[in-house]
């Protein structure tokens, strides 16, 4: 993966306070999705590695503009995510027609095509406006670098992205952690909102402009999709504004499980779709758990595992207190 070292002097305290502090009654989110543990971790390349999410869809969240929507090759928008300790790892798969590339002769970036991620870690939902634990992160169509980074810089991610004309665009980058953390947190911090079945406030939008006036400066959006649709009646998009629209995302591991230890257990072959074959002395206990943190599986044994009963995926076996992860294919 390639760092892009861009230019630093966008800044977010404007993220913080969109809204006044409004209370209301949580909304039931829409939509609420398992993200998968990233190992291996993806290569940012396009490509959608087997290890993110099953493919996530969004629906147009403007009534207004359906009677204008031609079909699928007009505009639509999907997306796969995964994640691990450092990362929220998403790649955004865009058709579109018309190519409406960012252009920095203009000062308002969101009237162009583009994508956006918003993330709350701590999921209160009891007040509409952003706190210090939310985030709404813009990815520009052209721009090879998000447009609003939270509390970090625009360096602190990671992108790829292709942007071919009269067909659509991807974008595939790895957001941090930190960029949703409040300031003075560091990246360990993170430990205290990834736990056994914590849940995060989560949305995504795309937005399309077709350009049809020649004047990008008057903002014209085309189209617009949500993840969660941000509001179950169909109303207008408030994601930006009201955190209580957010859907939820499941990305917990169990702490007690340590996914980060030194390999000092010896497994082979890995990957394997029946037969673990472990390299211990005597007969000891075998712990398998899946990558979030289930325990799925207890043997005594000497060294042989069969575990063709398994679902194909990615676990952590544990004998005393050493560790290892395998693949079962």
């Amino acid at each position: 993966m390639k760092k892009q070292l861009l230019n630093l002097s966008f800044v977010t305290a404007n993220l913080l306070l969109y809204g006044s502090y409004s209370f209301a009654a949580p909304n039931a989110p829409v939509r609420e999705l398992e993200v998968p543990y990233a190992w291996p971790t993806p290569t940012l390349d396009g490509v959608v590695d087997d290890v993110y999410s099953a493919e996530q869809s969004t629906a147009l969240i403007y009534d207004a503009q359906a009677e204008h929507w031609t079909g699928a090759s007009d505009f639509t928008a999907v997306f796969h995510l995964c994640y691990d300790r450092d990362y929220l790892y998403i790649i955004a798969i865009v058709t579109d027609d018309v190519e409406e590339s960012y252009d920095w002769s203009y000062s308002s970036p969101w009237m162009f095509d583009n994508v956006e991620v918003f993330l709350q870690l701590d999921t209160n939902t009891t007040y509409t406006a952003y706190d210090s634990l939310t985030v709404q992160l813009r990815f520009c169509r052209g721009l090879d670098s998000v447009q609003e980074p939270g509390r970090v810089v625009r360096s602190d991610f990671y992108y790829y992205m292709e942007t071919p004309t009269g067909t659509g665009w991807l974008v595939e980058t790895a957001i941090p952690w930190t960029c949703a953390m409040s300031e003075g947190m560091v990246p360990d911090d993170i430990e205290n909102y990834i736990g056994c079945n914590e849940i995060m406030g989560f949305d995504f939008s795309a937005a399309d402009s077709d350009n049809t006036d020649a004047d990008p400066t008057v903002g014209n959006r085309d189209y617009q999709t949500a993840w969660d649709e941000d509001e179950p009646d169909g109303q207008e998009d408030q994601a930006w504004q009201n955190v209580t629209v957010f859907g939820y995302l499941s990305v917990g591991y169990c702490v007690a499980v340590d996914i980060y230890p030194e390999n000092n257990i010896i497994v082979y072959p890995n990957p394997t779709d029946n037969i673990l074959t472990f390299d211990i002395e005597g007969e000891q206990t075998i712990e398998i758990y899946s990558i979030n943190g289930t325990k799925v599986f207890t043997q005594q044994t000497t060294g042989i595992v069969d575990i063709s009963s398994l679902k194909r995926g990615f676990y952590v076996a544990r004998i005393g207190n050493e560790s290892v992860r395998f693949v079962k294919e």
